[in-house]
């Protein structure tokens, strides 16, 4: 496993601090499968690549207010 460093806002940054391990395992599998598959296709494809994901989740019913509930549990 390798360490990357990645620039987040501030309110991320704070909440990743506070964040349970669990969490953080949780949110590192997530990223990591994430930047694996976009980097698996050309850059132009990276922005379609991201609008798809959002349609699937709100296609699932994920909203962005739920969206940041999850990301603001602790």
């Amino acid at each position: 496993m390798d360490r990357i460093v990645v620039e987040v806002d501030d309110i991320s940054a704070k909440k990743w601090r506070y964040a349970s391990e669990e969490k953080k395992s949780r949110l590192n599998t997530t990223i990591n499968s994430i930047l694996r598959k976009a980097f698996d296709k050309p850059e132009d494809d990276f922005w379609q690549f991201l609008d798809k994901i959002g349609k699937k989740a709100e296609a699932n019913g994920l909203t962005e207010e739920q969206l940041n509930k999850l990301l603001n549990e602790e």
